[in-house]
């Protein structure tokens, strides 16, 4: 450049490149924006935005908190606590919060989409479930899979009473009745009133389903729901807690109800989710329980708190005298193990009686543990996941006077129930265990060695979250799902040949 000197020159110069680098900045943050939201917010919103079971669908008829381009932007910045969305300020620039910003549908920018295009859309993409009715082939047999109950709402869980009737929940507070294969007009009346969260993740409602191991005789049945206070806490929420229940059925309506737990007011929060709830008894008749850390993971360890334990107790509701903190003055009797998140399967092994359960992880980290007397599970000081907005959780995976999992999902699969195969119809998976997953809506058999998993097969997939697997009297596969609604029923057509 001629007149000017070569110090003017290179000034220049640096100054031009920088002003190009930041005219880039927010150009290269919105070519991201996909990529950003897939590694930040698919884990809970879906990978469409459809929504999964940790984070609701991204939709200008779905936003709560505003749904401008400010709002979002807002959102993604400073999270909402109380809705368990974390902060992303510290871990985004701001020219990648306003990308994903500019990504995600704003009600005064992209407009609604008509459904029914959207809903054409979904219905020409390949389908990520095996057909119902249909054969899917596993390594040791074609396995039929058929309807067995349709047109439900939400159901979580299922027992048998006899071989020709079942008791389903449907977690919306209805107990339901199956007799001969057909579900009852009405439910049964007069069961406890359950509160479900009117927010989209919603959790709780009425969960669990147990038999007495001496059902037959005495007709009790048990049943675990999130329990609501009639106040509100700090912020205006409802204070619930997993309260346990047993009754008997008599002329189709619920009669003889006994509480056998529920937690001091004081240990009811606003949170809506982590309720645990899912139920065993193991060989002598005792029952055991979970209760999710319900949103405050700090307690879980707290053993004068009820939230994130695995608790026990007799059948009555008495506690047992062997439980391990029975008898110390900071610590609830009912208490049988601690440091759990969200353990929502349970089940008793065949051959040694020993308590597996499976347990919900935070990003990744979902577990599968054998439950001992006393023993601390480490949560959250101790975990093989990572928080949701992808930052450190905890450098520990290991500590001492931590049990460790005997096995661990990373990514999660949103594990749910589980249950050990018993029956005539799959006798080649004799004590094997079945476990469900929520995310992948699959359900897996593992093959396990003494305390440890050996192998890992899907071996079926369902178009809703498969909640249980439970073994019918029949030695069938019985398979509650969300949504849709509806139970399958997995029987052997043949077995493979290898």
């Amino acid at each position: 450049m001629p007149g000017f000197p070569t110090r003017t020159i290179v000034r220049a110069a640096a100054a031009m490149l920088a002003l190009a680098a930041a005219a880039a900045a927010p150009a290269a943050a919105q070519t991201a924006a996909p990529a950003l939201y897939q590694r930040n917010c698919a884990s809970c919103h879906g990978a469409d935005r459809q929504g999964t079971g940790l984070g609701p669908p991204l939709s200008t008829r779905t936003y709560r908190y505003g749904g401008g381009r400010e709002d979002l932007a807002r959102i993604i910045r400073n999270g909402i606590a109380s809705q368990g969305m974390p902060a992303f300020g510290a871990i985004l620039s701001a020219e990648e919060i306003d990308a994903l910003a500019g990504f995600l549908p704003a009600r005064e920018g992209e407009p609604e989409r008509d459904p029914e295009q959207v809903q054409a859309e979904a219905d020409a993409k390949p389908r990520q479930f095996d057909a119902v009715p249909g054969v899917v082939d596993t390594l040791d047999y074609a396995v039929r899979a058929e309807l067995f109950a349709d047109g439900l709402e939400t159901v979580w869980a299922i027992a048998f009473m006899d071989a020709n009737t079942a008791l389903v929940s449907e977690r919306p507070g209805r107990l339901r009745v199956i007799k001969n294969g057909v579900v009852q007009q009405q439910p049964v009346t007069g069961t406890p009133q359950v509160h479900v969260s009117t927010h989209i993740w919603n959790q709780g409602g009425l969960l669990d389903i147990a038999l007495d191991p001496d059902y037959g005789n005495n007709g009790w049945i048990y049943l675990s729901y999130s329990h609501r206070l009639e106040q509100t806490g700090p912020e205006g929420n409802p204070l619930a807690m997993t309260r346990v229940v047993r009754g008997r059925i008599r002329g189709n309506a619920w009669v003889d109800q006994q509480v056998l737990f529920q937690a001091d007011p004081s240990a009811y929060g606003e949170p809506f989710w982590h309720y645990g709830g899912r139920m065993v008894f193991d060989r002598e008749g005792r029952l055991y329980f979970s209760i999710g850390d319900r949103g405050v993971q700090e307690l879980a360890r707290e053993p004068g708190r009820p939230t994130g334990k695995v608790h026990r107790i007799m059948a009555d509701g008495s506690v047992p005298a062997d439980n391990p903190f029975r008898g110390r003055d900071d610590a609830l009797a009912s208490i049988y193990s601690l440091g759990h998140r969200n353990p929502q399967g349970m089940a008793v092994e065949p051959s040694g009686g020993r308590i597996w359960a499976t347990e919900h992880g935070p990003r990744g980290g979902d577990e599968l543990n054998i439950i001992e007397r006393g023993a601390d599970y480490g949560w959250p000081v101790v975990s093989h996941g990572i928080n949701y907005d992808g930052t450190v959780l905890t450098p520990h995976t290991r500590a001492q006077g931590v049990t460790q999992p005997v096995h661990y999902w990373r990514p999660s699969i949103g594990v749910s129930g589980l249950t050990f195969y018993r029956g005539n119809e799959f006798p080649l998976w004799e004590g094997k265990l079945l476990v469900t997953g929520l995310a992948p809506r699959d359900l897996r058999l593992l093959t396990l060695d003494g305390g440890r998993v050996q192998h890992e097969e899907i071996i079926f997939r369902a178009e809703g979250r498969p909640y249980e697997p439970v073994v019918g009297p029949d030695g069938a596969i019985y398979l509650v799902t969300d949504n849709p609604g509806q139970i399958l029923r997995l029987t052997a057509q043949q077995e493979r040949r290898q």
